[in-house]
C-alpha cells in the first residue's frame, strides 16, 4: 500500500524524468500483453464471422488493415487514458505491481472487446464489399430493356442488341466451364469451347410506330452465374459488350463484298460494355443499369484472331454516341422442362422442327404411323344422330389457350375430330390444330406473318386452308401433320377469305382486298400453285365467300354491302377448264345493307336461305327464292368482323357480339333462345362455330391472352335446370293430372267457294280430327303420360302450334316425329310445340284421378 502511494505521486511530479531500465521493461512487457490479447479477440471475432457466412470471407487485405487500424486505435486511446497530463513523446515508466497490472490489461480487453463491437455493427464497415455466394443452379441472365432515342437515320429501321461475353485478359470469347454443355444455342456443337454471342429480335419501328426501341428480352447463357463473377486468377475477368446493329439493304451487301463474313449483312450504329466485376470489388448485377453508348470507328484494317468490339474498346478514342442503353444482368434459374417453340430463347429449348430434310422425313413418318395406330382401334360415338335436332350447348367443355393476342376464327373440321384456331401471337400467327373430344394439341403450323381471317378444311379432312393479311394462302397437310405448308398461294393485297370448292377439291377460290375472285388449283407440283382465272364483279374488297352444298353456286359479299351469286357447276367434260363455265347469276343489292360491310355469309343445311352478318348489329336470312329478308337482332356489331353461323340442323342461328358474350336465335320464328353472358370476354367475341356431330360450339376472342372456349349440351344439366323451372310452376299443376277427353275446335277460314264448297272442307276436317282423337284416346291408354318443361320462350307461327313461355309445363300427348311433339298446356291449349324447347321430366307416370 505504501508502495502503491508513493509511487503514483513520484509520477505526477516528476513527469517521467525518475524513469528507469525496470519501468521500460514493464512497458513493453504491457504493450506485448495488449497487442497478443487484441489478436485472440480479433482471431476469434474472424471465426465467429467464417461460421456465419457460408461461402463469404472478408478480403484479406481490408481485413488486415481494418485490423492493424483497430488495434493501434485501441492502444491509443488505452496509453491517452493512462498519460493524461503527459507528452507524446516516449517516456519511460517505473515498474508497477502485479495487482495492476492485471487490472490494467482487463482494462484494455474491455475497452478493445468494445471498440470491435461498435466496429462489427457500424453501417460504414457493414459496407465493404464481400463476394456472394451463388447457387450451381444459377445461369447468366442479361434483359435488354431499351435505348433512349437513336440518332435520326433513314437507313435505322430495324434495329437489334449483339451481346457479346469477353475475357478482359485475353480478348477473346470467354471460354466455356465444360465444352460439352451448350452455351448460347440448343444446336450447338461440342467442338465450340467458347462462349458464341446472341442477338436479341429486331425492333421494327414501322410496326411499332415509335423510334425508341424498347426490346424487353430475356437473353439467356447456359452457363455457371457464379463462374462469370470469381475473383481468382483461374477464372475469366468478364466484359459485357453490346453492339447496336440494323440490316443493311442487298445494294450495300454488294458493294461490301470484301467485308469479313462473319460482320456481312449488318450495320453498326453502336456500342456499349460492362465489366461484372468493378475495380472496386462491387458486382454491377442485380439491378437496371444505364451504360453508355459510343460511336463506332472509322474502319480500319483489323488484326487477325481479334474480336472488333474489342478492338474499338482497346485501340481507339471513345466518341460518345448521344443515347445511352438499359440492360439488367441477374442469375436465373432455368424451368425443369422448356417446351419447343418458333424460336429458340435458350440453349435448352430446341426450336419446332427438324434441322435436315432426312430428320423432318422420320418425324413426319413417325407421326403418320403413330397416328394411324392410335387412330384404328379408336371409334367415338356421338350423341346426336344424324339429322337430329340439334341441342344448345350449355355445359363448359374444353379451354384452350388461343395465343398470346387472342384467337381470330374457328372451324371444326367435317367429321368433328378436329378444331383449327386462328391464333395471334405477339411474333407469329399460327394455326394449332386440336382433337376433339381430348383437347389434345396435334399440331401448330407457322408461316404466317400477319392475322388469320379464313380457315376452310377440304372435304376429306386431310388439308386445311388458311387465308391470311400477309397476302398468300396456305395449305396445310394435316393428314401428315407437316410443320411447312404444302401450298402457297402468293396475292398482291391482303386475303379475307378462302374456300375449297365442295365438288373439286383441288380447286380453290379466294378473294381480298383487290376486289377480285381468283381460282387456284393445287393439284399441281409447284408450291405456289396455278393461277386459273381472276372474276372482276365487286367495287369494294371482298369480305365472305361461301358455297352451296354440292358447289353448283357461290356466294360473294364485300365491302359495300353487294351480294353476287356465281354459277360454279363442275361437268364431266370440262375437267380440263372446270372453270370456263362460270359466271354471275345474279346481283344482289338489299336496300338495308347499301354501303354496309359484310362479316359472313353461309348457305343453309337446305340450301335455300342464305345467313347474312353485316356490321349494323342484325343477322339476316335471306330466302334465295324470293330475296325476303328476316332480321335477327339482339347481338351488337358496328366495328369488328363477327361471325354467326346455323346449326347443321339449321334451328338455331349462333353469333358472337361485341360485347363479348354470345347470342343463340330460333332461324324459324327469329325468337332469341339463349345467351352465352358467363364468357366474360373482355373484348368482342369473334369467332363461332357448330360441331358437325355433336351438340357442341366454339367460341374465340381476339384480344390479350383470350381463350377458346368449347360447351357441350348435358342433358343432366338440362334436367336440373328443367325441374327448377317446374318448381315454380309447381301451383299451376293441378290442372295437368286430369285430361280433359274433350279439345279446343280449330277454326278455319275460307276466302271464298260456296256453300257446298265449306261443307265438303267442314266434313274432311271433322273426319280428320276424329281420326287424331281415336289415336291420341289409344296412345294415352297404352302409353304412360309424359311432361316436359319449356326451357326457352315459342311463338306459334301455325293455328295448330302451341305458343309456349320459358318454364311452362306442357302435357306431351303425341310424339309427330324427332322435331316436332303435340302436347296440351296447364290451360287446356292443345298444339305441337319444338321438341328442342322442351326438356323431359324424370321417369313419372301420372294416374287418372276423379273429378
Amino acid at each position: 500500500a505504501s508502495l502503491e502511494k508513493g509511487n503514483i505521486p513520484e509520477r505526477k511530479s516528476k513527469k517521467g524524468k525518475s524513469r528507469g531500465e525496470g519501468d521500460e521493461e514493464v512497458s513493453e512487457v504491457q504493450s506485448v500483453a495488449v497487442v497478443e490479447t487484441g489478436d485472440e479477440i480479433l482471431r476469434e471475432y474472424q471465426r465467429q464471422i467464417a461460421q456465419e457466412e457460408e461461402r463469404a470471407t472478408v478480403k484479406k487485405t481490408i481485413v488486415k488493415k481494418a485490423t492493424t487500424d483497430w488495434t493501434n486505435t485501441a492502444s491509443q486511446e488505452v496509453m491517452a487514458l493512462n498519460n493524461e497530463g503527459t507528452k507524446k513523446k516516449k517516456k519511460k515508466l517505473k515498474s508497477l505491481d502485479p495487482e495492476r497490472e492485471t487490472r490494467c490489461v482487463e482494462f484494455l480487453q474491455d475497452e478493445l472487446i468494445t471498440i470491435l463491437f461498435k466496429l462489427k455493427n457500424d453501417p460504414e464497415v457493414a459496407d465493404i464489399p464481400r463476394r456472394p455466394a451463388f447457387d450451381d443452379s444459377l445461369v447468366l441472365g442479361v434483359y435488354i430493356h431499351r435505348t433512349d432515342r437513336l440518332k435520326t437515320d433513314l437507313l435505322v429501321s430495324h434495329p437489334m442488341v449483339k451481346v457479346h461475353v469477353i475475357d478482359e485478359i485475353t480478348g477473346q470469347y470467354v471460354k466455356k466451364e465444360d465444352s460439352h454443355r451448350p452455351v448460347s444455342s440448343f444446336y450447338e456443337r461440342e467442338s465450340v469451347e467458347h462462349i458464341l454471342p446472341i442477338i436479341t429480335q429486331p425492333f421494327d419501328f414501322r410496326k411499332n410506330k415509335t423510334t425508341i426501341p424498347e426490346w424487353e428480352e430475356q437473353i439467356i447463357f447456359n452457363e455457371r452465374f457464379g463462374y462469370f463473377l470469381q475473383d481468382n486468377n483461374e477464372g475469366p475477368r468478364v466484359i459485357l459488350f453490346f453492339e447496336v446493329l440494323d440490316f443493311i439493304s442487298m445494294e450495300e451487301a454488294r458493294a461490301n463484298v470484301d467485308v469479313d463474313k462473319h460482320e456481312r449483312g449488318f450495320r453498326k450504329i453502336a456500342w456499349a460494355f460492362l465489366k461484372l466485376v468493378g475495380t472496386n470489388g462491387v458486382q454491377n448485377i442485380d439491378s437496371k443499369l444505364r451504360l453508355q453508348l459510343f460511336c463506332p470507328p472509322p474502319r480500319g484494317k483489323r488484326l487477325d484472331n481479334t474480336i472488333e468490339v474489342v478492338d474499338w474498346w482497346r485501340r481507339y478514342p471513345r466518341s460518345r454516341y448521344a443515347s445511352t442503353l438499359y440492360v439488367t444482368v441477374k442469375g436465373l434459374k432455368l424451368p425443369d422442362h422448356v417446351d419447343p417453340s418458333i424460336r429458340s430463347m435458350m440453349a435448352l429449348q430446341q426450336e419446332r422442327g427438324s434441322t435436315s430434310f432426312s430428320e423432318l422425313q422420320s418425324e413426319t413418318t413417325r407421326r403418320t404411323v403413330t397416328q394411324s395406330q392410335d387412330s384404328r382401334p379408336e371409334l367415338l360415338r356421338w350423341s346426336r344422330m344424324p339429322g337430329q335436332v340439334c341441342r344448345i350447348p350449355n355445359k363448359p367443355f374444353l379451354s384452350f389457350r388461343g395465343g398470346q393476342m387472342g384467337c381470330f376464327t374457328v372451324r371444326f373440321s367435317h367429321q368433328g375430330r378436329r378444331l383449327a384456331t386462328a391464333c395471334a401471337d405477339r411474333d407469329a400467327f399460327p394455326v394449332v390444330v386440336y382433337e376433339i373430344p381430348s383437347g389434345k394439341v396435334l399440331a401448330a403450323f407457322n408461316g404466317h406473318l400477319s392475322i388469320v381471317y379464313d380457315l376452310c378444311w377440304s372435304r376429306d379432312d386431310r388439308s386445311l386452308l388458311s387465308a391470311s393479311s400477309d397476302g398468300t394462302v396456305r395449305m396445310w397437310d394435316v393428314q401428315r401433320l407437316q410443320a411447312i405448308a404444302r401450298k402457297v398461294l402468293p396475292h398482291p393485297s391482303f386475303v379475307y377469305c378462302a374456300q375449297f370448292h365442295p365438288a373439286a377439291q383441288g380447286l380453290v377460290v379466294s378473294g381480298g382486298y383487290d376486289c377480285l375472285v381468283r381460282v387456284w388449283t393445287v393439284d399441281v407440283k409447284d408450291v405456289n400453285g396455278l393461277l386459273l382465272q381472276e372474276f372482276e364483279g365487286h367495287k369494294s374488297f371482298i369480305n365472305a365467300l361461301c358455297f352451296d352444298s354440292e358447289g353448283n353456286r357461290m356466294f360473294s359479299a364485300d365491302n359495300f354491302g353487294v351480294i353476287i351469286v356465281w354459277r360454279t357447276s363442275i361437268q364431266d367434260s370440262s375437267h380440263q377448264r372446270p372453270y370456263r363455265e362460270w359466271n354471275i347469276e345474279k346481283e344482289i343489292c338489299e336496300s338495308e345493307l347499301s354501303g354496309l360491310p359484310i362479316n359472313t355469309l353461309e348457305v343453309h343445311p337446305n340450301g335455300r336461305r342464305l345467313l347474312i352478318h353485316a356490321k349494323d348489329s342484325a343477322v339476316r336470312v335471306m330466302d334465295l327464292r324470293v330475296l325476303a329478308v328476316k332480321k335477327y337482332t339482339g347481338a351488337t356489331n358496328y366495328r369488328e368482323r363477327i361471325h354467326s353461323t346455323f346449326t347443321p340442323c339449321g334451328s338455331f342461328i349462333f353469333s358472337g357480339s361485341e360485347d363479348g358474350m354470345a347470342y343463340v336465335w330460333n332461324a324459324e320464328t327469329g325468337d332469341q333462345v339463349a345467351v352465352y353472358s358467363e364468357l366474360c370476354y373482355p373484348t368482342a367475341l369473334r369467332g363461332v362455330a357448330f360441331h358437325p356431330q355433336e351438340n357442341m360450339v366454339a367460341f374465340c376472342a381476339f384480344g390479350q391472352s383470350q381463350p377458346v372456349h368449347v360447351y357441350l349440351y348435358d342433358h343432366k344439366l338440362s334436367q336440373l335446370e328443367g325441374e327448377s323451372l317446374m318448381g315454380r310452376s309447381r301451383s299451376g299443376l293441378t290442372n295437368t293430372t286430369t285430361t280433359s277427353k274433350s279439345s279446343e275446335p280449330v277454326t278455319f277460314r275460307e276466302t271464298h267457294g260456296g256453300a257446298m264448297d265449306n261443307f265438303v272442307s267442314a266434313a274432311r276436317l271433322s273426319m280428320k280430327m276424329q281420326r287424331v282423337n281415336d289415336k291420341l284416346q289409344s296412345v294415352l291408354v297404352s302409353v304412360p303420360r309424359v311432361l316436359v318443361v319449356s326451357l326457352y320462350g315459342y311463338s306459334a307461327n301455325r293455328s295448330d302450334e302451341l305458343t309456349v313461355q320459358r318454364g311452362d309445363v306442357i302435357h306431351v300427348l303425341y310424339k309427330d316425329n324427332e322435331n316436332w311433339w303435340f302436347g296440351q298446356l296447364a290451360g287446356g291449349q292443345q298444339g305441337y310445340f319444338p321438341a328442342s324447347y322442351v326438356v323431359e321430366e324424370r321417369k313419372r307416370h301420372f294416374r287418372k284421378s276423379s273429378r
